[in-house]
């Protein structure tokens, strides 16, 4: 087996790369992403049974996607994480930069929330423990209930204990393979569990293809000097990027049509969970090789660059506002779309007022402290 071991020769220097420079569309799918799912909990989750009008049905059936924001947020993490790890892999201090990085900036607000909503008991001592541990992800199996955003969270902090390692020891080639064997495995796995009548929805091992796609393209990037632009990238994605895209469209649509059939159970999900990396890594891929394209102008735009910004914070704290919100304001009344427009901008007014403060005087001051622990 070849490996790149930490004693492979040294590096006078690590300069950035054009790989590293800031792509303002890529904020602005991370805000995309987050509505997905904050108009997914606020429009289509919990609603009461009844009849609803047919308009708001279909406005219904829309959201009921959203979830599906989360696998965005897999696909960019792992493009965006893979790329610094590539970009760092033989330096000195590799693994101590990357795990002070995330720490400062996923720690501060995570140990908040969880303290507040478990004082609130909006989540049990259970849960919250499993929380801090990040295996909330085995939740169901040990029959802790689960409320909370914190299940996606274990996956990436999962995938951050695990990956770097890997990135350090094998070479590109090797690493292609790996990320190839995920790829393919998952799908495999998600139909044993749905033939099984389980869940798939909130393990790490039904739903890391989403970080395999990522990284795979930040591979792609890396040897095919995708952000470099101009003819090779162009022609990247005429052979490779247009394929995959091409290939999660079709899967979406079998899992659109899925979803509108009650004997499709939970095929629909496992379907759509399939398509959405190919999908959103086939986006992701179109925006790094036409950057002046009209999609990655929609991207740029600053509203969504501002939730993307406040993405993070914001899907930790918008469940625990909606629940606070119910507590007062329910039962609300069946297929009367008023008061659920009403819900839903509550929820965004006050989530967003509560994380831009907490970006600019909590969050970014803590992450400023760790410049004095980097090697």
């Amino acid at each position: 087996m070849t490996t790149s071991p930490a004693s492979a020769k040294p590096v006078k220097s690590v300069r950035p790369t054009k790989g590293l420079r800031h792509i303002h569309a890529l904020d602005g799918v991370r805000g995309t992403a987050y509505l997905l799912v904050l108009g997914h909990h606020c429009f289509a989750t919990e609603l009461p049974p009844g009849p609803w009008p047919a308009l708001d049905r279909a406005f219904i059936n829309f959201w009921s996607f959203g979830y599906l924001g989360v696998d965005l947020f897999f696909v960019l993490s792992g493009y965006l994480i893979t790329t610094l790890l590539l970009l760092d892999r033989r330096g000195p201090h590799y693994f101590r930069n990357f795990y002070v990085k995330r720490a400062f900036r996923i720690l501060p607000i995570f140990l908040v929330v969880i303290a507040i909503v478990w004082s609130m008991h909006m989540v049990s001592t259970s849960y919250a423990l499993l929380s801090l541990f990040f295996i909330v992800t085995f939740a169901q199996l040990l029959h802790v209930r689960s409320y909370g955003p914190f299940w996606s969270l274990a996956i990436e902090e999962q995938f951050y204990l695990f990956w770097p390692l890997i990135v350090r020891r094998f070479n590109m080639r090797r690493l292609r393979q790996i990320l190839w064997l995920v790829i393919l495995i998952e799908p495999v796995i998600r139909y044993f569990f749905v033939r099984g009548g389980h869940s798939i929805s909130y393990y790490t091992f039904t739903r890391c293809d989403g970080l395999a796609w990522g990284a795979l393209l930040a591979m792609e990037s890396r040897l095919h000097r995708l952000l470099e632009g101009g003819v090779r990238a162009v022609s990247w994605w005429k052979n490779k990027g247009i394929f995959v895209f091409a290939t999660g469209c079709i899967l979406a649509v079998v899992g659109v049509i899925l979803s509108f059939y009650p004997a499709g159970g939970r095929w629909d999900t496992a379907v759509m969970l399939s398509a959405c990396p190919l999908l959103f890594s086939g986006l992701l891929g179109f925006i790094l090789t036409h950057r002046k394209s009209w999609i990655s102008k929609i991207f740029r735009n600053p509203v969504l660059r501002f939730y993307g910004d406040i993405s993070y914070g914001s899907y930790l704290v918008h469940l625990y506002v909606l629940a606070g919100y119910d507590r007062v304001v329910a039962p609300y009344p069946a297929g009367a779309t008023g008061p659920w427009i009403l819900r839903g901008a509550v929820i965004c007014i006050v989530t967003t007022i509560t994380c831009t403060v907490s970006l600019h005087f909590f969050e970014r001051p803590i992450m400023n402290l760790r410049k004095r622990l980097l090697a």
